[in-house]
């Protein structure tokens, strides 16, 4: 047997343990009768009414819980569930303008079952641990923690020599490559009952192409969807310091020629996957510059501490609403210790990183405005 033979049957053998591996995940699940069981349904339809009763349409949800759970479990269970056309409707967060798709709370509730019991035991053991966004355990705030463990363990062993790589993708959502979402289902959701109301889920997406904001499942399909890209990062690459956040990235490196040669791999073959680069946000920047990540700016001294700030037009806007406050008090429209209930907020948000100062400059301007502490 030659090498040639010799390592394609590892790598079949290898294919054929992972093969063995997704069908024991798939046959844990059971069958749909049991996956979309009515006592199931029932309680992850009364947890879509947490924080929303006070819309009728919850209220009448509710109220009909009991009779149409059962209603609802019949058409999953006979193939003839579909979702309901979605409420579109646009914000504007901090200046980003953002286009939400609400489902139905009755859609909701088939969405809790299928993200809870088939997308996140299916999806989660081929995620790195990395990407734990919308995870349990996981957070914008572990992944902070995560970044700043990486460039210590950096510092020890290169100190400030190195460079970051930081990619972003552009419309990660709106843009999102249906027909790759319809090969993990192939690849992954391997019981053709449950895989079906996946596959009508993704076909509803208005306009038929990437996956709405606004949804749980999409939430999941778009964590796990570039899995194959963390795990080239990961497993083929061998970079420790790597991790992302949604569709935020970043990678650690020991120089600038090995950042600049990771990057032009990683982008490559995110493109070849059908994802579109934000060329603006993707750059190497050397490993002693400061730079943002999702909103954060992190920082290593030269001791290797890691210094982390929140968002610095955080501080703006508070400063601006703290003095439009003052004619609404003085008009007896708000109470004084309703601004300092909202300014609890964001000095909660700026205790979590080395923000000490921010924290001080807020309760001196309140207190020159209000003539009070907070």
């Amino acid at each position: 047997m030659t090498s040639e033979q010799r390592h394609e049957a590892r790598y079949r053998r290898r294919q054929a343990r992972r093969q063995a591996k997704r069908q024991a995940r798939s046959d844990a699940l059971g069958p749909i009768e049991e996956v979309f069981s009515y006592r199931t349904m029932f309680s992850f339809g009364r947890k879509c009414c947490n924080g929303v009763r006070w819309k009728a349409s919850t209220q009448r949800f509710e109220m009909h819980l009991f009779s149409g759970t059962a209603k609802r479990r019949r058409k999953v269970l006979n193939g003839t569930w579909k979702p309901r056309k979605t409420v579109h409707f646009t914000l504007k967060e901090r200046g980003k303008v953002r286009t939400i798709d609400a489902p139905h709370i009755e859609d909701r509730q088939i969405y809790k079952v299928l993200t809870k019991k088939v997308l996140v035991p299916l999806y989660v053991p081929s995620m790195i641990y990395d990407n734990k966004a919308s995870q349990e355990g996981g957070g914008l705030h572990f992944h902070y923690k995560r970044l700043a463990k990486h460039l210590r363990d950096h510092y020890r062993k290169h100190g400030m020599e190195g460079a970051l790589f930081l990619m972003d993708f552009h419309n990660f959502f709106p843009d999102a490559p249906n027909a790759l979402l319809y090969e993990r289902h192939q690849k992954i959701i391997l019981n053709p009952d449950l895989r079906q109301p996946a596959d009508l889920v993704v076909a509803s997406a208005p306009g038929g192409v990437g996956m709405p904001l606004g949804e749980e499942t999409s939430q999941q399909e778009m964590v796990a969807l570039p899995s194959s890209l963390d795990n080239r990062i990961k497993a083929q690459l061998s970079i420790h310091g790597a991790g992302h956040y949604m569709d935020d990235y970043y990678t650690i490196l020991p120089s600038k020629q090995a950042a600049e040669a990771i990057a032009a791999d990683v982008i490559g073959h995110a493109e070849a996957m059908g994802l579109q680069i934000n060329a603006r946000k993707s750059k190497v920047i050397p490993f002693s510059k400061p730079f943002r990540f999702c909103k954060a700016k992190f920082q290593v001294t030269d001791t290797g501490a890691v210094k982390i700030h929140g968002c610095r037009d955080g501080m703006k806007r508070a400063r601006r609403k703290l003095r439009y406050f003052k004619p609404l008090v003085d008009a007896g429209k708000m109470t004084v210790k309703q601004v300092a209930e909202w300014l609890q907020g964001q000095i909660s948000y700026y205790q979590n990183f080395n923000d000490h100062g921010r924290v001080l400059k807020l309760r001196r301007l309140f207190y020159a405005i209000f003539k009070t502490e907070v």
